[in-house]
């Protein structure tokens, strides 16, 4: 049996249908996916590790200052993943930020303080910035 709707039924039930912007699907690519994934991983081990090793030495104004700074560009290391894998650009362009961070910090880790051992997270930090400016993941956003 096949049901038949007059015009103004049918217009009513096509304004219903919700419809994805352009270019983008309702599932996020791979490339945004592991972006967010390895940014939610690094931002939260950091942040830990951060609160961890700054209080070994006992929390001091320097330290303090050095731990909002971190634990806030942590934060926005979350909340841009979480946007990307929304598809957000804004979300996008947090990332991307985030992801270049991580490459400064690392790069100022191993040369003024001579710590070696933050080297992984500057290849994290080259992997997400990478899969966030890969083709996938700017359409992906309308970016």
């Amino acid at each position: 049996m096949t049901t038949t709707h007059s015009a103004p039924e049918r217009a009513t039930l096509d304004s219903t249908v919700t419809t994805t912007p352009a270019g983008r699907s309702g599932r996020p690519p791979a490339t945004a996916i592991a972006a967010g994934a390895l940014t939610l991983l690094v931002a939260g081990f950091g942040a830990y590790g951060a609160v961890y090793f700054t209080g070994l030495d006992g929390f001091t104004d320097l330290g303090l200052t050095f731990l909002v700074a971190y634990e806030f560009l942590s934060v926005l290391g979350i909340v841009s993943a979480i946007g990307t894998l929304r598809g957000r650009p804004l979300a996008h362009a947090g990332l991307v930020l985030y992801a270049t961070w991580m490459q400064v910090f690392t790069a100022f880790k191993v040369g003024y303080i001579h710590e070696t051992q933050a080297i992984p997270f500057a290849v994290v930090g080259l992997a997400v910035l990478v899969l966030s400016l890969a083709p996938a993941t700017r359409r992906f956003v309308g970016r």
